[in-house]
């Protein structure tokens, strides 16, 4: 089989989150099922791919990566699988008193943090500032570590309409979609199987969660059928391939900035 090159695979450690950021891509705002995979799980699906996929970048997250227990595990077997990928951990940092082995084996792994800000409400900021306190000693203390605070409330956009309560779909142009997406280079590896987007990826957790069978205008996102393993060289090409799809079109069009309320909190859906 062939090996085929693609910008960037993601894999989530957790599928929960604490935080809870209105409009994630993800759904970990809704606190999603789903148990964290272990090692052993990790590698079978990497073992699906790996002679198959060169990412550029595999990048670990979540929900919130720095749940799962085997977080230092994680780090050694992505980089044994994805030996050439510029690999990448994006945390918001709020749980690094968990993992004291972090540090040094970001650096053994030769792989990137990247801490997420994910607003400006004082409640929120004043728990973040002690996360880049920590990164800040890193950066003293651990010589080549490669650490980034990235500001994703900045590029924060709407990804749902709100009706009676629960995400309702948009009614859009595939490739006006496709153009403003954030996510279209964001393939996530899921249950063995390669999707698209997070958007569809978790579509059915967040369907389930939420008791949202009843809304026929996410039957595409139902009927979305995931990049097998098994598939041919020229399936897998042409899953690479494929810019606006059909499910393209339940999501917006045009990127309309959105200012989630204090994250450390749930609230009602805006």
């Amino acid at each position: 089989m062939a090996m085929i090159e693609i910008p960037a695979l993601e894999y989530h450690l957790a599928h929960g989150c604490n935080l809870s950021c209105q409009q994630c891509s993800h759904y970990s705002n809704f606190r999603l099922a789903g148990a964290m995979p272990t090692p052993a799980e990790a590698r079978g699906e990497y073992e699906s791919w790996a002679h198959r996929l060169r990412p550029r970048r595999f990048a670990l997250l979540g929900g919130e990566p720095l749940l799962n227990p085997n977080l230092i595990e994680h780090l050694h077997l992505a980089r044994e699988y994805w030996p050439t990928s510029n690999l990448m951990l994006v945390t918001n940092g709020f749980f690094f008193d968990r993992h004291s082995e972090l540090p040094q084996t970001l650096i053994d792994t030769d792989c990137r943090l990247e801490v997420s800000q994910h607003g400006t409400h004082p409640a929120y900021l004043e728990r973040f500032r002690k996360a880049k306190q920590t990164v800040w000693k890193w950066r003293e203390y651990y010589t080549g570590i490669q650490i980034k605070i990235r500001q994703s409330h900045r590029g924060w956009m709407r990804q749902y309409r709100i009706e009676n309560g629960k995400p309702a779909p948009f009614n859009s142009n595939p490739n006006a979609s496709y153009k403003v997406c954030m996510q279209k280079t964001c393939t996530q590896l899921y249950r063995g199987l390669l999707w698209k987007c997070p958007a569809l990826a978790y579509f059915a957790q967040l369907e389930s969660k939420l008791n949202m069978q009843d809304i026929a205008a996410w039957q595409l996102f139902r009927d979305y059928k995931a990049c097998r393993w098994d598939a041919t060289d020229g399936e897998l090409q042409s899953f690479v391939d494929s810019k606006a799809i059909p499910q393209c079109s339940l999501c917006p069009s045009k990127r309309t900035a959105f200012n989630h309320p204090n994250p450390t909190k749930q609230s009602v859906l805006q």
